[in-house]
């Protein structure tokens, strides 16, 4: 496939008002068992970026960030992106724990863009708005990704995504909003109305 893929389950989920948002049961199953049923059969290897303490029960590699805990996506890529027992593959796909409808092939349309246009990074955009956490990253950029973090201290993915190569992939618009978040109590019962109408 050519792609590992890492979801990021490290917040704090003070919005949600649990421990960690990912354990968070929606239709019988923690969120983030959601986007790895989804995202398992799309990649070589799949791999959480979070808390050991809290993530271990769950059956895949999970990567703490390097440094501080809770500094954020940026830091979930930087410490994946050196995490040793990657494969070979040249791209790592990044997913939010919290998006359960992530589309079944979203591997395959990321991977056309990024290929195509031989970009660093290729980002989804939904109605207009940059998905930074749905987005496939060349693993070439462990310099640049390490410069923005631990250098410049950049507060998030736009900054790092304007200096890269970056493609942006415009998702066709559908009934549910497959790049959807749960971050509150409200997305959560939002989110159950529509698996279980």
């Amino acid at each position: 496939m050519n792609v590992d893929a890492v979801i990021l389950a490290g917040g704090q989920s003070r919005r949600m008002g649990a421990p960690n948002k990912a354990l968070v049961s929606l239709a019988g199953k923690p969120l983030v068992n959601h986007v790895a049923d989804r995202l398992s059969s799309q990649v070589d290897l799949l791999c959480l970026s979070g808390n050991k303490e809290t993530l271990t029960n769950l059956g895949y590699p999970i990567i703490e960030d390097q440094g501080a805990k809770f500094s954020g996506p940026l830091a979930g890529l930087y410490s994946t992106l050196l995490y040793p027992k990657l494969t070979n593959a040249d791209y790592l796909l990044l997913a939010p724990c919290d998006g359960p409808f992530i589309p079944v092939n979203l591997v395959k349309e990321l991977y056309e863009a990024v290929v195509q246009f031989d970009a660093d990074v290729a980002v989804v955009r939904y109605e207009g708005f940059i998905q930074a956490t749905f987005s496939l990253w060349n693993k070439r950029v462990l310099d640049a990704v390490r410069q923005a973090l631990l250098v410049d201290q950049l507060g998030g993915f736009k900054p790092l995504l304007k200096r890269l190569k970056s493609e942006y992939l415009d998702w066709p618009k559908q009934k549910i909003n497959p790049f959807f978040n749960i971050n509150t109590e409200q997305d959560l019962s939002y989110a159950k109305s529509l698996l279980c109408p």
